[in-house]
């Protein structure tokens, strides 16, 4: 069944769901965000709903669709795809809808009214926008999670879980347009953003999303299975502690860095003279780590 821009699967009864939403591109630093709402779509489980239609927001010529050629024989055309995911909630009244996808690059504000559309049809009760983002933090300092609302009631939502309000001025990626299209239909929507090590610039980093997925389970009041996110973390966290007993220069550099956390707090998109070299040795290092292993 097909309405509008989304392709539905089914039609289930979904009772007072909040939204879940994450978006593969700018606002997904080492693909915190994405592999968060992933987790939980996978652990829960969920099950898909629908999917959008990428025709309409996507330029095949930047991310172009891929295909697989097997003797001669072509398979189907894989495209960008939004996927819509639903669970249902046996221990309690409220439901979860998942939205996982790419960052559209064109219509920015049709798609932001297909997903107020979508939201308003299933009644959501509130919208959370998950994004990730490079920062001046250590990894030896605890993960920083901030967040913003479009409802000043909801920031009562950001002081109970202990999410750090943010301030900011500059570019803006989806979540604002859609937010700001969440406030216009009267739904309350809180963004959180998981703050990542701008050194660690892995293709994704789970000592970072597995706080994000800890804090969601809280906040949404869902039981989550964490046992292979904390592995992940663990073993990413040992290759650090390596390459700094390994290479005297990264270390005085971590020293350095969590000297001025702890006395002027985080500074995200801002870089310095050197860092370029940091990140490059360090992707350098886990590269030739996880190729050993």
């Amino acid at each position: 069944m097909q309405r509008g821009d989304i392709v539905y699967y089914m039609q289930p009864n979904v009772r007072k769901p909040d939204l879940v939403a994450a978006f593969l591109g700018w606002p997904d630093a080492a693909q915190v965000s994405t592999s968060a709402v992933s987790y939980l779509i996978d652990k829960l489980p969920a099950v898909k709903l629908a999917e959008v239609k990428s025709d309409d927001y996507y330029d095949f010529t930047k991310i172009r669709p891929t295909i697989n050629i097997e003797k001669g024989i072509i398979s189907p055309l894989n495209v960008p795809r939004n996927g819509l995911y639903y669970w249902k909630n046996s221990e309690g009244d409220n439901d979860l809808i998942f939205l996982t996808g790419i960052e559209p690059q064109v219509h920015w504000q049709l798609y932001a009214e297909m997903i107020a559309d979508l939201a308003g049809f299933y009644k959501v009760r509130r919208a959370y926008f998950i994004g990730g983002l490079y920062d001046r933090i250590p990894h030896t300092r605890e993960t920083r999670i901030s967040g913003l609302v479009n409802d000043r009631g909801m920031l009562e939502v950001l002081k109970k879980f202990n999410v750090e309000p943010i301030d900011y001025s500059g570019p803006s990626s989806i979540h604002g347009l859609l937010m700001n299209m969440f406030a216009h239909r009267r739904i309350p929507a809180v963004s959180l953003w998981g703050h990542i090590p701008f050194y660690i610039r892995s293709e994704n980093n789970p000592m970072v999303c597995l706080e994000m997925v800890k804090k969601l389970a809280s906040i949404l009041g869902v039981s989550i299975d964490l046992h292979e996110l904390k592995r992940s973390a663990h073993k990413l966290y040992q290759e650090l502690n390596k390459m700094l007993t390994e290479n005297e220069q990264m270390n005085d550099f971590l020293k350095s860095l969590e000297t001025q956390y702890d006395l002027e707090g985080s500074s995200f998109g801002t870089e310095v003279e050197g860092d370029d070299q940091i990140i490059k040795d360090i992707e350098y290092f886990l590269k030739r780590k996880r190729q050993d292993s």
